[in-house]
């Protein structure tokens, strides 16, 4: 079965109908089993604001903890049911679309920068390459190219160095 990991950015879910954008986008690329994998959104804006009174490491960790509510709300939305916490779990459901909380297994991961140079772009990228994915797919809030400064955070470069294919889209699209 080919697999896709679709990094959804946090920040969509400041649109009202991030359900039915949602549902058509994964309704029109249903080639492959959809691997979601949600970004912190306003939780991680807020971790991100105050970050000067953490260490990086709290910084980090918080941040990821976003990421991991925002999967468990976007899972309810997609498939009325928790996401999966570890590619064990996740390599053993053939559902069409699934939820990824990376946070246990993105904090457990070697040589991960505790920076806002590592954030949810990257961890999507390394999960692509940890699973071998077909595509990798960044739904962001307008389009870009993932050259752009700030486009993507700083380790996205060498984190999809491994990663087959690369695109940008918006939920619109």
């Amino acid at each position: 079965m080919k697999r896709r990991v679709v990094k959804l950015g946090g920040s969509l879910f400041e649109l009202s109908s991030i359900s039915e954008l949602l549902a058509r986008w994964l309704d029109s690329n249903s080639d492959m089993q959809n691997i979601l994998i949600v970004g912190g959104g306003r939780v991680a804006d807020l971790v991100r604001e105050n970050s000067e009174a953490l260490s990086n490491e709290k910084s980090h960790e918080i941040a990821c903890g976003a990421m991991r509510f925002t999967a468990k709300l976007i899972s309810h939305i997609v498939n009325q049911c928790d996401p999966c916490k570890d590619l064990t779990e996740l390599n053993g459901v053939l559902e069409p679309n699934i939820v990824f909380d990376s946070y246990d297994w993105i904090l457990a991961q070697p040589n991960v920068p505790a920076s806002w140079d590592f954030t949810s772009d990257s961890i999507a990228a390394r999960l692509a390459a940890s699973i071998d994915a077909d595509e990798l797919v960044l739904i962001k809030s307008r389009m870009g190219d993932i050259d752009e400064p700030g486009f993507v955070d700083a380790c996205f470069a060498e984190e999809s160095k491994s990663v087959k294919s690369i695109r940008v889209c918006t939920l619109s699209e």
